[in-house]
């Protein structure tokens, strides 16, 4: 009887140990969950330039913040020793049956485990993300130590657009809160030419050089088209400003001449296919600035445009913006 009066007060004694690790568990949910959540905010601000939203997302860091301070205030209570429970009389154990436990599959890491796995922290490490980004703006020759003996091209700049279609991939570098990624892919440059002084693209004694078009009705078009590797380090400064620099690297694919010409009643439009002995390579350095969703762009090309021309010296520059979805 008394053993059975020692049992029954054990079990009562170990009712507020219960009790107690309860409030201890969820105090310590409660400022986990919490943490989570300014984290998540973090990495919210760094998704948007919308100052609407920033303005949401600043308020709930600051109801975030009065949690925090609120928890930190809880007064937790003692843990208690518990009683240890009266030994149960042993009795003699029945030999167990020979059992063979199957092989256990390898682990690979990846499996998520009831209340602790890495689908909690898949916000964390998703650092990187895919874009495609369109570049568009105008596009002029530099020429160095123009001749005298040949014709040189005179580009009339309202009409010389270039147009890069790209599929980045871009990989924050660092922590959660680094500020720096790095981008890199594939993309199809296009560069079109408007030559304002009538001269269109010919071989002369296996050459290439611009010649007279007296038949020209407009300004002659000269279209070349690359695939080509960006690479660029992205900045984000501040909310709403970011900076970028990097090169792109590509090979030529593309060379056409759009003409139009008129010869009495006649109006004739001819497109002219060849590689017209042009720089099979393109490489070269791009720098951007990104204000409030406005990206200006600049580019400059470090290859001649022709190989082995002693007539002419020839590089490309780009001025654009960009749009990234």
């Amino acid at each position: 009887m008394f053993k059975n009066f020692f049992t029954f007060f054990a079990f009562l004694f170990c009712l507020p140990l219960q009790a107690q690790d309860d409030v201890i568990a969820k105090h310590e949910n409660l400022v986990y969950y919490n943490s989570s959540i300014k984290e998540y905010l973090q990495y919210m601000k760094e998704n948007t330039d919308d100052p609407e939203i920033l303005e949401l997302i600043g308020s709930m860091e600051t109801q975030n913040g009065l949690i925090e301070e609120k928890l930190a205030k809880v007064v937790l209570p003692e843990v208690m020793e518990e009683v240890p429970m009266p030994a149960e009389p042993e009795t003699p154990a029945e030999e167990p049956e020979e059992y063979t436990y199957p092989e256990a599959e390898e682990s690979t890491g990846d499996e998520d485990f009831e209340g602790f796995g890495m689908n909690k922290f898949i916000p964390f490490r998703n650092k990187v993300k895919t874009i495609f980004e369109i570049q568009f703006g105008i596009n002029n020759f530099n020429q160095k130590n123009p001749s005298e003996s040949v014709n040189n091209p005179e580009i009339y700049t309202p009409s010389s657009w270039y147009w890069d279609f790209s599929i980045l991939t871009k990989n924050r570098l660092g922590g959660k809160n680094s500020k720096v990624a790095l981008s890199y892919g594939f993309s199809y440059l296009i560069n079109r030419f408007s030559m304002d002084n009538d001269v269109r693209l010919a071989l002369v004694n296996n050459q290439p050089e611009f010649v007279n078009f007296a038949e020209a009705n407009s300004n002659p078009k000269l279209n070349i088209g690359y695939v080509t590797v960006p690479l660029a380090f992205d900045v984000k400064l501040s909310k709403g400003f970011n900076f970028s620099i990097g090169g792109f690297m590509g090979y030529r694919v593309h060379t056409v001449q759009k003409l139009n010409s008129k010869v009495t009643y006649e109006r004739i439009e001819e497109e002219r296919f060849a590689n017209y002995k042009l720089n099979n390579w393109i490489y070269g350095a791009k720098v951007s600035l990104g204000l409030k969703g406005i990206n200006i762009v600049g580019r400059y090309c470090f290859n001649n445009l022709f190989r082995d021309n002693p007539n002419y010296e020839i590089n490309t520059f780009m001025i654009g913006t960009a749009i990234r979805i």
